[in-house]
């Protein structure tokens, strides 16, 4: 095809977003974030108002003399408590008044002042709470009628509650019923109110951070403002597990009603506090369940010095009754040169101390060791991993920030035998060990290690080396036509979407049935992928996986090449992947077989459409039906976020369109993308507007006919 010169970052600025990689500093601006979690001991020694007491006195928050209050109005951005009557005390965190705790009569308005959020803020608070949604001029406005408030600010005024009160006789004290309060907050899932406000009194005592927890009228609420690392406020409706099991029957699970930005553009990713760079890890796995990793991380900061870096990383994973909960064990964290580091590993998060902040844009090497029973063979099978579905297996920052080259050494007993992201350095034999170790040769995000009971072949074309491992026996007639399928589908990316990004792909079966899963230069793929033509599961199961198969493929460069910095920019990575699997469908099978995805796609679309917007589609809860709510989010960041390509395809035609893809993956090579950018792409080659169409169909709920 006719290729136009495909250098996008030329286009005056709409294209150039992302890192360069050479400085590891931000080009533009860049991605987004998220938060984290709840208790376990702090490890080394800080000093006075370092991490360890700071995170305690937050930890152990106190109230002081109880008054009575009327009419008293705190604000916070788009939310207004009005405290009507009743009593309040003064929150102390140590000597520091840090809020206000208020029992009796109250009122909670939140305005959401984003049209783009409006059908998901309805949608979730119709499905998941008994609140309604006014709708006014100056936004969509939720309110309730809390009889309990805890109040929480740093880097805010805290309004003082002398003036508009007068002492509280003959009334019961406030203690029992804060503690109460308290207990609960503490029982939220993916928030820790002490690490929240610890971070930013220790990093930025600057940038505003703040809390309110009402119960007691028609729904539990959370309000958050973060102004450090999400840049946004939000409005959280907490509710119990729908099932109520031993590990979970405490736990209070969230559903976000609405998330603005604050002092951003929406469609303008989140500048992360830091990059982590480079991962070095050394992995060594018993013949049971026991591991241990030693994980040298480079961070960067961004922007400012850092004191505190905090990353996810699991404390312990449930699993269900048949395996139970398995445990993440911090040792220790030193800096580069050996000094222990304080740290507060809780909650699937970890915060670490640095004695003296880094420097912007200067790097620094945190060493963590790190052990436990973390390793699950999936059924009983023989096999493990680490990193099937992404998550915190080691120390993570949000997607953000993931911008990393990944060295690994894996030591397994054997007979299994490993298998890791990253070009093959070496594999050897060591005693009763097999030893891998790999490397990344570009930034890259969700690497994976697995090993088992695997036997594999591999063939090399054109500098790509295409391994097929079979597990538990050797099954050479599908490790050949994988392996052919594979270097057809990669033939046919390389002409629109440019080289194939790494020199060695691993396509490793799962004994499973009906998923496929892409860490950087590695497809987990299930069963029938091996024995399509076996038995009435496998048929079922079967049915697509040409297209399964191509959209993994697809994910190494739309997921590896260009990344997501948020999951509001997921369909970078699953709308792209899917219509670029459709490309390929329609090379190989024809037309027919090109248009009844597309038919598939606008089906599924038209059903959720109205329900939330693309970006917002990971919001949507059904609590009451979970399986329902997901389907609705594949509808929208596979299906809508593919027939929208599908019609811009349409309207490009092939020769534009096929060099608008290869131009962003050129443009964006190892970087962060956005919708953004993906808008400004189009406009440079087309000389076109292409902000409503996207306004209309990708940030609101319109779907273009035909």
């Amino acid at each position: 095809m006719p290729e136009r010169d495909s250098n996008a970052e030329a286009d005056g600025g709409a294209a150039a977003a992302g890192y360069d990689r050479g400085t590891k500093t931000p080009v533009k601006s860049v991605a987004a974030a998220v938060l984290g979690i709840a208790l376990s001991p702090l490890s080394a020694h800080a000093a006075d108002g370092g991490l360890a007491p700071t995170v305690a006195r937050f930890d152990h928050l106190q109230i002081g003399a109880s008054a009575s209050v009327a009419n008293l109005r705190i604000a916070s951005g788009h939310l207004v408590l009005t405290l009507k009557s009743g009593a309040a005390a003064p929150v102390k965190a140590g000597d520091e008044v840090v809020g206000i705790y208020f029992e009796g009569s109250g009122e909670l308005a939140y305005t959401s002042a984003d049209p783009v959020e409006l059908p998901i803020l309805t949608f979730n608070a119709k499905k998941a709470t008994g609140l309604d949604v006014e709708r006014g001029e100056g936004g969509a406005v939720v309110r309730d009628t809390p009889q309990r408030i805890l109040w929480l600010a740093a880097g805010q005024e805290i309004p003082a509650l002398s003036a508009l009160s007068s002492p509280l006789a003959g009334a019961a004290p406030l203690e029992a019923s804060f503690a109460k309060h308290l207990d609960r907050l503490r029982r939220v899932v993916g928030f820790d109110a002490a690490l929240f406000f610890a971070q930013q009194k220790l990093d930025t005592p600057g940038s505003p951070r703040a809390l309110a927890a009402a119960d007691g009228g028609r729904e539990a609420l959370l309000y958050l403002l973060d102004g450090l690392e999400d840049h946004s406020e939000s409005l959280l409706a907490l509710r119990k597990p729908r099932y109520l099991d031993a590990e979970t029957k405490n736990d209070l699970y969230s559903t976000v009603l609405s998330e603005q930005p604050v002092g951003r553009e929406r469609r303008d990713p989140v500048t992360p506090l830091y990059l982590l760079t480079q991962v070095d890890l050394g992995l060594r796995a018993s013949d049971g369940k026991d591991v241990s990793l030693s994980v040298a991380e480079t961070v960067v900061p961004i922007g400012s010095p850092r004191r505190v870096f905090r990353f996810d990383l699991y404390n312990a994973r449930y699993y269900g009754s048949g395996i139970g909960s398995r445990t993440w064990n911090v040792r220790s964290v030193r800096d580069g040169d050996g000094r222990a580091l304080a740290f507060l590993h809780r909650g699937d998060q970890i915060l670490v101390e640095i004695a003296a902040p880094v420097p912007a844009d200067q790097s620094a090497t945190l060493r963590f060791e790190i052990d436990g029973d973390f390793l699950v063979r999936p059924g009983g099978d023989s096999y493990w991993q680490l990193g099937l579905g992404g998550g915190a297996w080691f120390p993570m920052p949000d997607l953000n920030a993931q911008l990393f080259d990944f060295h690994c050494v894996a030591r397994v007993k054997k007979p299994f035998l490993p298998i890791a992201s990253g070009r093959t350095l070496r594999r050897a034999e060591d005693g009763d060990e097999n030893v891998l170790e790999t490397r990344t040769e570009n930034p890259v995000a969700f690497p994976a290690v697995i090993a088992g009971a695997y036997q594999w072949e591999e063939e090399t074309r054109e500098g790509v080396t295409v391994r097929v491992a079979s597990y538990a026996m050797k099954n050479s007639r599908a490790m050949k036509q994988l392996a052919g399928l594979a270097f057809g589908i990669i033939e046919n990316y390389q002409s629109f979407l440019g080289p194939f990004p790494f020199s060695e792909y691993d396509i490793v079966e799962i004994n499973t049935w009906g998923f496929g899963q892409a860490p950087p230069g590695v497809m987990f793929i299930t069963k029938e992928a091996f024995n399509p033509l076996m038995g009435e599961t496998n048929q079922l199961f079967s049915q697509g996986i040409n297209e399964r198969f191509a959209h993994e493929i697809a994910h190494q460069y739309w997921g590896q090449v260009v990344k997501m910095p948020s999951q509001d920019e997921q369909w970078l990575t699953e709308s792209f992947a899917e219509y670029s699997a459709a490309i390929f469908l329609k090379a190989m099978k024809g037309q027919a077989t090109y248009q009844r995805l597309v038919n598939h796609w606008r089906s599924n679309a038209s059903d959720a459409t109205k329900i939330s917007p693309i970006p917002l589609a990971n919001r949507i809860s059904i609590p009451s039906d979970p399986e329902t709510a997901f389907l609705y989010r594949n509808d929208l960041i596979y299906d809508k976020g593919a027939y929208l390509l599908a019609t811009l395809h349409k309207e490009l035609g092939d020769s534009m369109f096929l060099t608008f893809l290869k131009s962003y993956q050129k443009s964006f090579r190892w970087k962060f993308g956005s919708t953004k950018t993906v808008e400004g792409i189009l406009q440079w080659l087309t000389k076109k507007d292409y902000a409503p169409f996207f306004a209309e169909n990708y940030w609101g709920t319109g779907l273009p006919k035909d």
